[in-house]
């Protein structure tokens, strides 16, 4: 069953104020040997935002964890994999709905027409057909303002040696937006409730729904002999967005993705790290609550709290998650918490 998708406004701004750091005729993907036959896809920086990828090479065919924000992105990756294996991709899996995890599903069933079981979380494919079609409607009707906006800031700069970074990101938007015309949402064929197993020859994969955090939906892909995870945007090596997820729960889900046996985690978004990462995250999601929770004990107002939280926790997780929108990203997640706190969730 196919459908179509979106993105929320909040998240569009986002994309629309990176930078370009790739052309399209350069590799979007760094290709990072984790194991013998796992391979991290990294996304470079781009335009409209890429998702890191789980490549899982196996005896007679391809697992592939996250589809990317796009039908090209997927098919860009698919040639970079075809430089380092012959085998098909039989599996795709998706962590959670979001558009940059979610959107390129439509590439592998072009590329294997009848041959690829698309998996999720049941939530997830609710989620998909929910959430995900209302975005994509919203996105086609509210892109056409950010490229006129985009045009204009193109105009107004008079140095003709910075015009180039808002010239490739407007062509690049350009771009998206024919491409974003043709995509379908294509649905997981396959879900389930807690867990599952993919047994192949030489490893098992092994697919792990632990509770609700970044989405309502969100699993990992663990390999147990390996001791690698791929965790979608529950773990990332940047502030975490919570805008769509359950922070107070994540933590716990947190806690038991802590208690596999773990050497290197491809994360959502960043480099490949070591399991630290996990507790990294997990802390900083119960810091962030509690200053949220202690602004609304003294009585801030959302601003107050917002720069409040900001000036805590900035200058501690600065080395933790680098990023030139490290305050933006802390801000950001205030208004979400801070609601829920008042509305006694937590």
């Amino acid at each position: 069953m196919r459908i179509s998708r979106s993105v929320p406004p909040v998240l569009l701004a986002l994309c629309l104020s990176g930078l370009l750091a790739v052309t399209q005729d350069e590799e979007l993907f760094e290709l990072v040997k984790v194991k013998d036959g796992i391979y991290a896809a990294v996304a470079k920086p781009q335009y409209k935002l890429n998702c890191n990828a789980a490549v899982i090479i196996n005896e007679d065919d391809v697992l592939i964890v996250d589809s990317h924000s796009k039908p090209s992105a997927a098919k860009a990756l698919l040639k970079q994999i075809g430089r380092i294996t012959k085998n098909p991709v039989r599996y795709v899996v998706n962590t959670h709905f979001h558009y940059d995890h979610a959107r390129g599903n439509q590439a592998y069933f072009s590329g294997f027409p009848h041959e690829v079981t698309l998996i999720s979380s049941e939530q997830t494919r609710k989620d998909l057909i929910g959430i995900e079609a209302f975005r994509l409607k919203k996105e086609m009707e509210d892109l056409p303002g950010f490229i006129s906006k985009l045009e204009q800031d193109f105009e107004r700069e008079a140095d003709s040696k910075r015009k180039h970074e808002p010239a490739a990101t407007l062509a690049q938007a350009r771009a998206y937006q024919q491409e974003l015309k043709t995509v379908e949402l294509v649905l997981p064929g396959v879900t389930f409730d807690r867990s599952m197993i993919l047994h192949k020859k030489h490893r098992e994969i092994v697919l792990l729904f632990l509770g609700r955090g970044h989405t309502g939906g969100d699993i990992v892909v663990y390999l147990p002999r390996e001791k690698v995870l791929a965790t979608g945007d529950l773990v990332t090596a940047w502030v975490p967005g919570m805008n769509d997820g359950f922070p107070n729960e994540w933590i716990a889900t947190l806690g038991e993705i802590s208690k596999l046996s773990i050497e290197s985690v491809i994360v959502g978004h960043g480099a490949v790290s070591p399991q630290r990462v996990i507790e990294v995250q997990r802390n900083f999601l119960n810091e962030f609550i509690s200053a949220v929770k202690a602004e609304i004990g003294k009585g801030s107002t959302l601003e107050h709290a917002q720069q409040s939280v900001v000036t805590q926790l900035a200058p501690k997780y600065a080395s933790e998650f680098p990023s030139q929108d490290l305050k933006q990203r802390i801000g950001g997640n205030v208004p979400k918490v801070y609601a829920d706190v008042k509305a006694g969730l937590y």
